[in-house]
């Protein structure tokens, strides 16, 4: 009877004795699967790689707070104001009287130029004229030569604006106009266009240094084309 007694109270010791010595034994971490060491291999690295460039950022900074100060220059120089001396008249003076006299280099005469020329007239196809389509023809002009300049055969009419009604833009001054003299200017060989409407062209003469003149005030009109194309 006293031996079981003994039982009873050594069993539950004994169990008691089972829990005091689990919860003092040291707890064993789980292992971490490959998942998780993979995040925080990155986490590391992403870390490093933070504190990498913020070490860069500061000594940047640094770097930049050592430079001298630099002051913005002007893209070029202040350039001092020329200063243009327009020529005076030269005299010279009057044995007789006296007083000196300017000299002045000698002009043409009042009015008149070496190259211009005044327009007498259409000599056919006037403003308006009325053609079919593709008509080939030839414009004729009268001029007259009102300067104080020869024209030689260097000299050319030139279209100057508008239509060129299949010509190469160019007409010869077929010889050689005194100043005052007339002559009859002729575009040859051109032809009407295809298409119905109203077509305009300018001609000029063209010395041969390339100047060219018209005539009315300033010399700025020149010989005129209309030409009326229509299948009626």
């Amino acid at each position: 009877m006293r031996k079981m007694y003994k039982i009873k109270w050594i069993i539950p010791g004994l169990l008691s004795l089972s829990l005091i010595l689990a919860a003092c034994a040291p707890s064993v971490p789980p292992t971490p699967s490959e998942a998780e060491i993979a995040q925080q291999v990155a986490a590391t690295q992403q870390a490093k790689a933070t504190q990498n460039s913020v070490e860069t950022l500061v000594a940047l900074v640094t770097q930049l707070s050592n430079q001298p100060t630099w002051t913005p220059q002007p893209a070029c120089p202040v350039c001092p104001t020329q200063v243009v001396v327009l020529p005076t008249a030269q005299t010279t003076a009057n044995p007789t009287a006296g007083t000196p006299v300017p000299t002045t280099a000698p002009t043409e005469a009042a009015g008149a130029k070496c190259f211009q020329f005044d327009f007498l007239g259409d000599v056919n196809f006037p403003p308006g004229t009325v053609v079919k389509p593709g008509t080939k023809f030839s414009k004729t002009w009268t001029v007259k030569n009102t300067g104080t300049c020869k024209w030689t055969r260097d000299y050319d009419l030139v279209l100057a604006g508008g239509e060129a009604f299949g010509t190469n833009k160019r007409g010869d001054i077929p010889r050689e106009v005194l100043p005052g003299e007339t002559i009859d200017l002729t575009i040859p060989d051109m032809i009407a266009p295809q298409t119905a409407g109203t077509y305009y062209s300018y001609w000029m003469i063209a010395a041969p240094d390339g100047a060219r003149i018209g005539y009315g005030p300033g010399q700025q009109w020149g010989l005129g084309i209309e030409l009326i194309v229509s299948n009626e």
